[in-house]
């Protein structure tokens, strides 16, 4: 009995794992060298995630490794069904369920000891994307007055993929809502490098080579 209990759990791990590798990019189709990610949402780490939907992620070359300059430098697509419009407070308790769910589902499977509360997620308006991203060192040539809003926002959080030591991570999240299917995406970006830094010229591309109307 128990080799038999032993058989079926290892043959639904392959079954996962064959599932994983088989998730192909329908919204992040590049970097092609940055790791690839799909889950659905609510995620398993924030159950009280009150958002259905999709999301897509892809992970700079050095996201967990702390010595790496691209150190936790990702984006994430994330589809929000029946969901036709998003505000910054939204967006701001979104990051903010997500982020306390994540470090804390991982603190705990890593054996780290972090404390949530200190988690904390402030936003402002940002520019509109003109479609371009901008070249190094000048994100203000980026600004126009029309195209989907965009949040700049200050995550402060734990590197729970890593060490567990706090990350104060730069991001920008760019809203794009489709009324007639009554969803919204998501296009967040962020690293804790400035925006300077040439990782951004590779973020910026992310953001802009995602439009609703190429899915």
């Amino acid at each position: 009995m128990k080799t038999t209990i032993t058989s079926i759990a290892c043959l639904i791990v392959i079954a996962l794992n064959v599932h994983g590798q088989e998730a192909k990019p329908e919204y992040l189709k590049g970097p092609a060298t940055w790791q690839f990610e799909r889950f659905g949402l609510p995620p398993s780490f924030a159950t009280s995630f009150p958002y259905k939907g999709m999301e897509e992620l892809r992970f700079s070359p050095g996201m967990f490794n702390k010595d790496s300059v691209d150190y936790f430098s990702y984006a994430f697509v994330a589809r929000l069904d029946n969901t036709p419009a998003f505000q910054q407070e939204q967006v701001k308790n979104y990051l903010l369920i997500y982020f306390k769910g994540l470090c804390a589902n991982t603190a705990k499977q890593r054996n780290l000891t972090i404390d949530t509360s200190q988690i904390t997620v402030s936003t402002e308006p940002g520019v509109r994307a003109s479609g371009s991203p901008p070249t190094s060192g000048s994100a203000e040539k980026r600004i126009t007055n029309s195209g989907p809003p965009t949040f700049n926002a200050l995550l402060r959080i734990f590197g729970v993929f890593a060490d567990g030591a706090p990350v104060r991570l730069n991001a920008e999240i760019k809203v794009l809502s489709d009324s007639k299917t009554q969803t919204t995406f998501l296009v967040f970006i962020a690293s804790p490098q400035p925006k300077s830094h040439p990782i951004w010229q590779q973020l910026y591309q992310i953001q802009k080579d995602f439009a609703i109307n190429a899915q």
